[in-house]
């Protein structure tokens, strides 16, 4: 009897153990990945009389939602070629498809999104194309501040927009990738 009630106390404590180490691993990738689409630069030429100096300065800041409802809707970077819709059904799973821009031949590729789930900010899914091609996605639901000046004391322009980051790669290529939250 008490081999019995030791065994359902390890396995239920195993089972809290495994979320909580799950939730720091899926806030840990947050942070990876916020720190990862974050970029600094500052450029100063000088050519004979003239100068020319350019300051752009990305931050992005994690946004987690009560609600997982409220990260649903459609997410889209129409210069760069990608878009993702999410759905989230009654019973909380979530369903996604969009597509993402091929670096080769500019082409579209759809897709639809298995497993996916969202802990905290982070979006992990599986990309699945239309090809039966797979591929990992872990992107980030966050607040992204552009800034832009000559210098980080000279700034013309701030703007903040929500959406999705992420990181993706095809070979040798490896982009930033902001979404921003459409509808």
């Amino acid at each position: 009897m008490s081999r019995i009630f030791i065994l359902i106390v390890v396995l239920v404590l195993s089972i809290g153990l495994s979320d909580t180490i799950f939730a720091q691993v899926a806030e840990q990738k947050t942070q990876n990945l916020i720190a990862a689409l974050g970029k600094t630069k500052h450029k100063k030429k000088e050519k004979k009389n003239v100068s020319f100096e350019l300051y752009i300065d990305i931050k992005s800041e994690a946004v987690v939602k009560n609600n997982i409802r409220d990260y649903a809707g459609v997410y889209e970077s129409s210069e760069a070629g990608y878009r993702i819709e999410l759905r989230v059904l009654t019973d909380g799973k979530i369903e996604g498809s969009g597509y993402d821009s091929d670096f080769d031949s500019s082409q579209k590729k759809n897709f639809t999104l298995k497993d996916a789930r969202i802990e905290g900010a982070l979006l992990t899914a599986t990309k699945v194309f239309a090809n039966g091609e797979t591929k990992k996605l872990e992107a980030v639901f966050n607040n992204r501040t552009v800034t832009e000046g000559k210098n980080p004391n000279e700034i013309n322009s701030r703007e903040t927009k929500y959406g999705l980051g992420f990181i993706d790669s095809w070979g040798t290529i490896t982009n930033r990738v902001f979404l921003e939250f459409k509808s």
